[in-house]
């Protein structure tokens, strides 16, 4: 199985290629060069590394959100256009399994914790085989940390901009090391080939994908509280 995925629902993205069901091509994208400008070129790239075309990737894995509402549009529309193109299934993940993934199988239940900024977080808990236990929201992080009930192993840059409050909150958790608190694209890869019954290609369900972004963007708000 080929696979392009892609992760640019943040400012540190990635993608991962892989050829005949093993990962071939990982690479990060600069937060500093805006995604646009990165992600065809670093496409081009990992296709060429892993020696294959884009003509023999059967599907593409996407980071669909939240995150990065500018970041999440580039990826997929340019996921769309190579999916329709190719006619290939599109398979969006939701940016905070993602994330848990990363800790897949571990001792306590995974709770994600993105700062989504405007004092918010993203966040959803999962258990440790990534079952979902509360879904994905856009929540006050004291409102959300109210509903965990047990102890929880904490990942997300949500920790440390919210450390105090979580300490604060009484709810029992130890933090994700470092290094795991990036969503990788070689994990999309992952989740894809753990699937159950891949998906075919669908011209409907691509056409009519839209970015999961849990909330309106500031733009958005502003234009409502002038109406």
């Amino acid at each position: 199985m080929n696979i392009l995925a892609l992760n640019t629902s943040s400012t540190s993205g990635s993608i991962a290629v892989s050829k005949s069901s093993n990962i071939s091509f990982i690479s990060y994208l600069d937060i500093n060069i805006t995604h646009s400008e990165r992600l065809m070129p670093m496409i081009d790239l990992g296709l060429k590394q892993s020696k294959i075309s884009i003509k023999e990737i059967d599907a593409i894995a996407l980071a669909n959100g939240p995150g990065s509402f500018t970041g999440i549009r580039i990826g997929l529309a340019t996921a769309k256009g190579i999916c329709l193109g190719r006619k290939i299934p599109l398979i969006p993940v939701n940016t905070l399994k993602l994330l848990a993934s990363n800790l897949y199988g571990n001792k306590y239940p995974i709770l994600t914790f993105l700062d989504a900024k405007m004092n918010e977080v993203y966040a959803a808990l999962y258990s440790p085989q990534l079952d979902e236990i509360i879904p994905p929201q856009n929540s006050k992080p004291e409102v959300f940390l109210k509903k965990i009930k047990e102890k929880v192993t904490i990942i997300g840059d949500g920790f440390v901009k919210f450390k105090n409050l979580i300490e604060d909150s009484g709810v029992k958790s130890n933090p994700a090391l470092p290094h795991q608190n990036l969503a990788l694209a070689s994990n999309l890869i992952s989740l894809i080939l753990k699937l159950e019954r891949f998906p075919e290609y669908d011209f409907e369900f691509i056409s009519n994908l839209e970015p999961y972004y849990l909330r309106k963007s500031q733009a958005e708000l502003v234009r409502e509280n002038k109406l």
